[in-house]
């Protein structure tokens, strides 16, 4: 990752103070899932700062699951930094999870390098926290390079979350799809900023981005901005973005049927979610989720 391009990652390069190594060798790894849980715990604020690094060589497959919460009630303020090398042939499914207080900031940039024939599935989802932001970036510098990533976010009270993707599409023959979702009530307030770039070489390149939200009053506010910039001419790409609120007449129809209003707009939100969550790979987590 470029320092130089980057403020916060400058920040981070800097003042790292800790973090984590994974590496796994070659056509090594498995199921089992490797989880990470940063728990912010002190009787002061505290400025936080992470940075991890995950190399997978050549036909490497590896599960990563990041929890971040907060357990005390100061004020907190969080600069992460991950960097993922993906192989030849190797798999990352890299999954995280945020769910922490009002009073804390995360500032959250992962940095995703693939090579020939990699697959990689990053999925985000933002349970809670006063102010999240986002970053990815993806290279598929690889022919046959496939990227999925995705994210979720619920927000309340003046809660606000940001998410900022750039998949650069270097190589032929590559895919990648984006598709975030966004829930929010009160005065919450998000914004999606998606770039998809197909380079002039990258002939015969799959890219689709979806943001969807829903802003469930009227104080509720959603910014988003998908883009594609393209320089090859034989490319399916598209891309879309939707806010709009609650479908009044599915809400009326699940009440007529004796579910209370509550219940409804709960399930209605569920379904709304769902596409997103039943991606998620690893049972317990997504039980929980």
């Amino acid at each position: 990752v470029d320092f130089k391009k980057d403020g916060l990652v400058a920040l981070n390069t800097g003042f790292a103070q800790d973090g984590l190594f994974i590496y796994v060798p070659k056509n090594a790894g498995g199921d089992q899932a490797i989880q990470i849980v940063n728990i912010l715990l002190s009787d002061e604020d505290l400025f936080v700062q992470h940075r991890n690094l995950i190399v997978l060589e050549e036909g490497a497959q590896a599960i990563v699951v990041v929890c971040d919460h907060s357990l005390s009630s100061n004020k907190f303020l969080t600069n992460s930094v991950t960097e993922a090398y993906v192989g030849k042939n190797a798999q990352l499914d890299f999954y995280k999870v945020q769910n922490e207080h009002n009073d804390s900031k995360q500032l959250s940039t992962t940095n995703f390098y693939q090579e020939r024939d990699s697959k990689v599935i990053f999925n985000t989802v933002t349970l809670h926290g006063g102010l999240v932001r986002n970053n990815v970036y993806a290279k598929l510098d690889g022919p046959g390079a496939e990227n999925r990533t995705l994210g979720l976010f619920l927000a309340d009270q003046s809660q606000h979350v940001d998410n900022y993707v750039f998949v650069d599409h270097a190589k032929p023959d590559c895919y990648s799809s984006q598709n975030f979702k966004g829930i929010l009530d009160d005065q919450a307030t998000g914004a999606f900023a998606g770039k998809i770039l197909v380079r002039k070489d990258a002939q015969r390149t799959l890219a689709y981005q979806t943001n969807n939200n829903i802003c469930m009053t009227n104080d509720a506010k959603m910014n988003t901005k998908p883009v594609l910039e393209i320089y090859a001419d034989d490319v399916k790409c598209s891309h879309g973005a939707t806010v709009g609120q609650l479908d009044m007449s599915a809400f009326f129809y699940l009440q007529s049927r004796g579910i209370p209003q509550r219940e409804a707009r709960l399930l209605l939100m569920y379904a709304f979610g769902h596409e997103v969550l039943k991606d998620v790979k690893i049972t317990p987590l997504k039980d929980r989720l």
